[in-house]
């Protein structure tokens, strides 16, 4: 079963809701809707992102590759208990690296999939501005394959102040983040819905893997 409209509106509901009866009574929904088509998602990108790299944990479970519905509301002011929005993550272990990441995150107004760092630590970031700086061959092939696309765009917190004035122009725009992501955001959500819509995300994902190589750089 595909994502569907259901799916979405689900989430939307059980948000302005904001009812632990109410999902209780509707977890049936959640489960049919939300959670399976999110298991069987997971389950075919398996192969194709373990081609890219086989240490992607690759899991088609809440809590490892599938977010969780409700919020951790412990120290938030945010007291809503339920998103509007799910996610798939596919990373390294986090207990040994801090690695970037293949995602697919939808909610009721855009989807968005990509490829990148969620608050990359300095360290990790620097070492990669040094591979840029330097012209590794990983970040030029990263660079020659993120031009050559054009479905993907370049994203990451910006430096209020340029750092790097002496710099390419054409490296600016990669040396000046504090973090890198490559994403691509679709408001239309007919291909989201699509059984084959894995499918996008394969072809996807294998454009990124230049750039997911180059971000891996910083942590081996």
């Amino acid at each position: 079963m595909p994502i569907s409209e259901k799916t979405l509106e689900f989430l939307w509901e059980n948000r302005i809701k904001n009812n632990r009866d109410w999902y209780m009574e509707h977890k049936k929904e959640f489960q049919e809707f939300v959670l399976q088509p999110m298991i069987e998602l997971v389950e075919k990108l398996e192969k194709p992102l373990h081609k890219i790299d086989p240490l992607l944990i690759i899991v088609p479970k809440v809590g490892k590759s599938i977010s969780r519905v409700n919020r951790d509301i412990r120290f938030s002011k945010d007291k809503t208990l339920y998103r509007d929005v799910m996610w798939c993550v596919f990373g390294r272990d986090k207990k040994k690296y801090h690695s970037p990441v293949f995602f697919i995150e939808f909610c009721p107004t855009f989807f968005r999939y990509g490829c990148g760092f969620y608050d990359a630590p300095p360290k990790q970031m620097e070492i990669l501005r040094q591979l840029i700086i330097k012209k590794d061959n990983r970040f030029l092939t990263a660079k020659q394959a993120y031009e050559k696309q054009n479905l993907f765009e370049l994203d990451g917190e910006c430096y209020k102040r340029n750092h790097f004035p002496t710099q390419p122009k054409d490296l600016q725009n990669w040396l000046n983040r504090k973090n890198i992501s490559f994403i691509r955001t679709r408001k239309d959500f007919s291909s989201l819905y699509h059984e084959d819509f894995y499918k996008e995300l394969e072809q996807g994902f294998s454009l990124l893997a230049p750039m997911y190589h180059f971000l891996i750089a910083g942590i081996e």
